[in-house]
């Protein structure tokens, strides 16, 4: 589930789902909850945050192994227990719920230019202002790095703590990045690369 968080001079104000692009639902008071999401920053910026959330399969494990001696259906996947917990009307259980979320963009206002050079440096500012980011990138130089890298993660995701089903690659340089715009639901400087 793709999550936007508003900070305003370095407090959290907003968060909400992606929704349609365009409108999103309210997840403000259970976002709150989530131990890996700082409610401020170390330093009074103004930004908005992109990330998504997911849940530990050990986690939804635990959950299913609860339910079944309850005797209750149990959960398909993290993605999807991950997404209705984010939705979940009482933050109480948000609360009870290990949701992770990596962050991996700070989204820039119409009209506003983006200061981070690279996506690489954004990463790290985003690591600096206290967010989860996945360690598990890399810059590469030229499309045979990138496919030596996704070749590199058929059989590695299996071994991760969290569903992958493929790779993001993008652009790194801001300046394209920025001259690509946006479709309604992300930025046309990065693509999906889907795992067989």
């Amino acid at each position: 589930l793709k999550v936007i968080l508003t900070y305003k001079d370095g407090i959290l104000v907003k968060a909400a789902t992606r929704g349609d692009g365009e409108i999103g639902e309210d997840i403000t008071e259970n976002i709150k909850t989530v131990k890996v999401i700082p409610l401020s920053l170390p330093s009074k910026v103004s930004i908005t945050v992109i990330g998504e959330a997911w849940m530990k399969k050990k986690d939804l494990d635990s959950i299913n192994k609860e339910r079944e001696k309850d005797g209750l259906p149990l959960y398909a996947n993290t993605r999807n227990f991950s997404a209705g917990t984010l939705r979940q009307l009482d933050p109480k259980v948000v609360a009870k719920r290990n949701i992770q979320i990596y962050a991996y963009d700070i989204e820039t206002t119409k009209g506003e230019k983006n200061t981070y050079i690279s996506q690489e440096e954004e990463l790290k500012a985003l690591e600096h202002f206290g967010f989860l980011v996945n360690k598990d990138r890399k810059v590469c130089k030229n499309l045979k790095e990138v496919q030596s890298f996704y070749d590199s993660w058929i059989t590695k995701r299996k071994m991760e703590d969290y569903g992958i089903d493929g790779l993001v690659v993008k652009i790194n340089e801001r300046v394209i990045w920025d001259s690509l715009g946006y479709t309604a639901k992300s930025p046309r400087a990065g693509i999906a690369y889907k795992f067989p």
